[in-house]
């Protein structure tokens, strides 16, 4: 069968076996065309950055991603792109530092911190930095003005924020300025010339003070304990409608669920929890309920009793129930298990001779030494039930992040043997201790602080648009919480801190420490 046959009995268009000169032309120069287009890879437009960090693993807390050999590529303050290392010819940065075999994760941060204004900031603020904590709530930022105070007042903080915002001074962002606490009348003795509102122990007192406190211009109010039941139901509902956050240590009588139904956003140190997780909680709460509120013959239970039977009578079906309804909430938990752990191991030497000690300015060293020997003196049985406590709360944090509730790293400095920076990396070894796997540990100092900012957008993660605030790390966290420690180099601020920089900045705090302790050691 001929092809030209074959192809008429298929219903195939018969060709001719040859062009014609002018097509088989026209055929060439388009194959021609085609030829040279294809030898040619299209020309891709290069971006100059600031900053690039190429080849380095990227850790994502705010995704959970590990981006292993990637770039990220930096202008100004924030991040443009997060690519594949092969990627790199789209971008070119001016400062380019190699992340081969190293880590990158986000800025910390410390949700519990305070400076004490106006104490010096700046051996704080060097020691936040080198630490790789680029932002802290600030727990006390304000001062009793109305009762007379001049010192450590919120405008002094905004003044510091401002600073830092601007570059003027190196530190991390004040992400947030919080009131001074709010007390009940049986734990502040306030001047003559004081209004009683200060204390609040009545509703109306309660919405005056509030309403005063809306003028200072803080992110949060923090309540103490001590405040009277109906003073608090009533601070609750004015500040819910003036859309105001409220957060500390919880009133005795609302207890951890009553106050976060009522709106309360975080619940601060490993206290509460654990009373409302033992049937021992209701009593206890009743007993200081009746105290605060000024009940006649009323007692406060003692120490000793609260630790052992707290932890003696914790009930897991009862724990379980409470916080799976304060998950319901929205409510945070920043449990600031440092604070605990100094309870229980003032008198061991180890501790108490922890290195970084050489960073504390002489006079704040002296009140710990103090605290410490005080500590350290208590009965055998009252150390013993310190160390149950402590140990206790550990346990319930692992419950309290297994029923939902989002755990904040915070640490509480500068209280006693917290030392600035230093702290929150034994804060987040801590929270592994309490059954948090790595990267939920990573979580709770960078995506989970950013969501209660309501600042997700903008912190927390490595992606683009975030802001540049970021840690290089020699060693891999997610294989050992530890290696949070081993800081490369630190972006903060627009700033790149090598470990050199780094070095520079805690020399100075350990100049400016021994330089108190020669003061410290002439006077009279």
């Amino acid at each position: 069968m001929t092809t030209a046959y074959w192809r008429a009995a298929q219903g195939v268009p018969a060709f001719p076996r040859r062009l014609p000169r002018r097509s088989l032309s026209i055929l060439l120069a388009a194959i021609g065309v085609m030829a040279i287009a294809g030898c040619q890879t299209p020309r891709l437009e290069v971006r100059q950055v600031d900053l690039a960090i190429e080849n380095v693993t990227v850790i994502d807390p705010a995704t959970r991603r590990v981006l292993p050999d990637h770039s990220v590529y930096v202008s100004g303050k924030a991040i443009v792109a997060v690519l594949p290392a092969r990627n790199r010819r789209q971008f070119k940065g001016k400062s380019v530092i190699d992340g081969t075999s190293h880590y990158l994760i986000p800025g910390l941060m410390d949700m519990h911190f305070h400076l004490f204004l106006p104490e010096p900031a700046p051996p704080s603020l060097n020691l936040l930095l080198a630490n790789g904590v680029t932002g802290i709530r600030e727990m006390s930022s304000d001062c009793w003005s109305i009762a007379g105070a001049v010192e450590g007042c919120v405008d002094d903080y905004r003044q510091l924020q401002s600073k830092i915002k601007a570059g003027d001074i190196a530190g991390p962002e004040l992400l947030a300025l919080t009131s001074t606490m709010v007390m009940g009348p049986t734990r502040l003795t306030l001047p003559p010339t004081a209004p009683s509102y200060v204390t609040p122990a009545t509703e109306a007192e309660a919405r005056t003070l509030l309403r005063y406190l809306a003028t200072r211009g803080t992110d949060l109010i923090k309540t103490h304990d001590s405040i009277p039941t109906a003073a608090f139901r009533a601070l609750m509902e004015e500040a819910n409608l003036r859309g105001m956050k409220v957060g500390g240590h919880i009133p005795f009588a609302a207890g951890s669920l009553g106050a976060t139904q009522m709106g309360y956003r975080s619940i601060e140190h490993a206290r509460d929890l654990l009373y409302d997780c033992s049937r021992y909680g209701s009593e206890f709460r009743r007993r200081e309920a009746a105290f605060a509120d000024r009940v006649a013959d009323a007692q406060r239970p003692p120490a000793l009793e609260r630790l052992r039977r707290t932890v003696a009578e914790f009930d897991p079906s009862l724990c379980q129930n409470l916080l799976k309804a304060v998950a319901a909430t929205g409510a945070y938990y920043d449990p600031t298990h440092g604070t605990r752990e100094m309870e229980a191991r003032a008198d061991e030497p180890a501790y108490r001779n922890d290195p970084t000690r050489k960073y504390i300015l002489a006079e704040r060293n002296d009140r710990w030494e103090a605290d410490l020997n005080e500590t350290a003196a208590l009965p055998t049985e009252q150390r013993q039930a310190l160390r149950g406590f402590f140990l206790h709360g550990l346990r319930i944090t692992g419950l309290t992040h297994r029923a939902g509730i989002p755990i904040m790293a915070g640490t509480d400095a500068s209280d006693t043997m917290i030392v600035p920076g230093f702290s929150l990396h034994n804060e987040l070894r801590l929270l592994r201790a309490a059954g948090l796997s790595n990267m939920e540990v990573l979580r709770s100092a960078t995506a989970v602080p950013a969501a209660y900012l309501n600042r997700s957008n903008e912190l927390g993660g490595i992606s683009a648009g975030k802001e540049a605030d970021l840690v290089l790390l020699r060693h891999d966290p997610l294989r050992d919480i530890h290696n949070t420690s081993s800081i490369q180099t630190v972006i903060a601020n627009g700033i790149v801190y090598s470990r050199t920089d780094l070095d520079v900045l805690l020399k100075e705090v350990e100049r400016l420490a021994a330089a108190s302790r020669r003061r410290e050691s002439v006077r009279p």
